[in-house]
């Protein structure tokens, strides 16, 4: 009889979450509304394209570019790879390219309701290739600019090490780093992932350290794990074990430049291994 409630359960669940994935295809759900006319397709450019564009004009932290798509009709396909709901990020998704790997940054004028998995068209008429601290965005975009053709299309995300990462392939990617723990000593306030905003007036986002090792335990590289002090998880305790950990490769060109690497969830921090100090 349990083994017959737990068969049930079991596909009750799977049930649900195929319907949930197939309920939010209908468009009455998604961008744009039903009685908003779809924005025309135009010209179809890839990702690659769009960063070879913005690189190759200087990759500026102040680089914009409002002239490449004005009054045109164009567009870029991408699935979502990172989303708001965390609160980790802030008017921000990121696509991805499935077939490259390439991604980029979306920034709108006000809060989406893109979600992980989102299979989308970009409509670009109008929008601003541009950057914010070295990480290229597609900016000045509105609602009615997002088509989402399909969901729970789920990119996985490219198993790097810290010396791996390039600026041309690995800029706004999803990506694990393996062997790595978060740089001590595990005191307040720095013990936490992010001064949350309502215990500091000024803070906004806060930096930690991350160590990636070798398989002797040799330090191999740093990187830092940006978080926002509005995310769901700021106040939580950073892990003080080893493991792995995924998530969004951004850029930032002051201070001599550094990567950083934002959390989508702590569903995706796994460090409780032996530390190598």
């Amino acid at each position: 009889m349990k083994k017959l409630l737990k068969y049930s359960l079991l596909v009750l669940f799977i049930a649900g979450v195929l319907s949930s994935c197939m309920d939010k295809n209908a468009r009455k759900n998604n961008y744009p509304a039903p009685d908003v006319p779809l924005p025309p397709v135009g010209r179809v450019y890839t990702i690659q394209e769009l960063i070879n564009v913005w690189m190759n004009d200087g990759q500026q932290s102040s680089y914009a570019n409002d002239t490449i798509f004005k009054n045109k009709d164009c567009s870029v396909y991408g699935i979502v790879t990172a989303d708001e709901s965390s609160g980790n990020f802030y008017k921000a998704s990121f696509i991805q390219d499935r077939a490259s790997g390439m991604a980029i940054e979306l920034y709108m004028k006000s809060v989406s309701g893109l979600r992980i998995g989102d299979s989308v068209r970009v409509c670009l008429r109008d929008a601003v290739l541009g950057a914010y601290g070295g990480t290229p965005q597609i900016q000045n975009l509105e609602s009615k600019n997002i088509v989402i053709l399909e969901n729970c299309k789920y990119i996985e995300p490219e198993v790097v090490t810290i010396a791996d990462i390039t600026a041309h392939h690995h800029l706004c990617q999803l990506v694990t780093l393996n062997n790595v723990q978060f740089k001590g000593p595990f005191v307040a306030p720095t013990n936490v992932w992010a001064v949350m905003h309502e215990t500091s007036a000024t803070s906004t986002a806060s930096s930690r350290d991350l160590d990636e090792y070798d398989d002797n335990c040799n330090k191999t590289g740093t990187i830092v794990v940006r978080t926002s002090a509005y995310a769901s998880f700021a106040d939580k305790l950073l892990p003080t074990g080893k493991g792995s950990i995924t998530g969004i490769l951004t850029y930032y060109s002051g201070s001599g430049g550094v990567w950083q690497l934002y959390v989508r969830s702590l569903n995706e921090v796994s460090m409780d291994g032996e530390r190598c100090e």
